[in-house]
């Protein structure tokens, strides 16, 4: 992997030049283009396929829990982070819940019972409104303005919605704008 233009572009794989501060990718070769990772290394794995090389495809781990996706409604196999995020090494030893043709994937909880999902599958546009809806919203009970539990019931009265369903992993693209606009309202942001 090459460095250029001071930090803003990298090279990957010789021939694809990657933006990390706006998602766009380029393949200087070929001169197709496209919008965040997820779509990179589809067309990196689809290049190796092209050149013989193919990647190949990751191995499902065992679980009795069945798991569908909420896209397609086929069946999500369960894989290790090193295959969802292989460029996030820390990530390497959780578990997801993965429907590879929709891309959604869900993270589960970091325990004993180590593949019960953490909410829905969720394809890009949804994990990354997930991920903004808990910067909003964590910080409600990590900065200690309230206790978890308590950040939680206050989400879910303000929401109309049972405790037990008030998980942002569960949430559509609609409900986490909604938990933006609470907690804006809540610490006086909105005007």
């Amino acid at each position: 992997m090459v460095v250029l233009d001071g930090g803003e572009r990298l090279r990957l794989d010789d021939k694809v030049d990657f933006w990390p501060g706006t998602g766009v990718w380029r393949n200087t070769d070929t001169g197709d283009t496209g919008q965040g990772p997820t779509t990179l290394f589809a067309h990196l794995a689809a290049q190796r396929a092209k050149a013989g090389q193919p990647v190949p495809e990751p191995v499902p781990l065992r679980s009795r829990r069945r798991v569908r996706c909420n896209y397609c409604g086929k069946a999500a196999g369960l894989f290790a982070g090193k295959e969802v995020y292989p460029h996030r090494p820390e990530l390497a030893e959780r578990h997801f819940w993965v429907c590879w043709p929709c891309d959604a994937w869900v993270g589960c909880f970091d325990r004993d019972d180590r593949d019960e999902p953490m909410g829905d599958l969720a394809d890009e546009a949804l994990r990354d409104v997930r991920r903004a809806a808990h910067a909003a919203f964590d910080p409600l009970w990590q900065q200690g303005a309230m206790t978890r539990e308590a950040a939680y019931q206050w989400l879910a009265g303000a929401m109309a919605i049972p405790l037990t369903r008030c998980r942002i992993g569960r949430m559509s693209l609609a409900d986490c704008r909604r938990v933006f606009e609470l907690v804006a309202d809540r610490d006086g942001r909105r005007t």
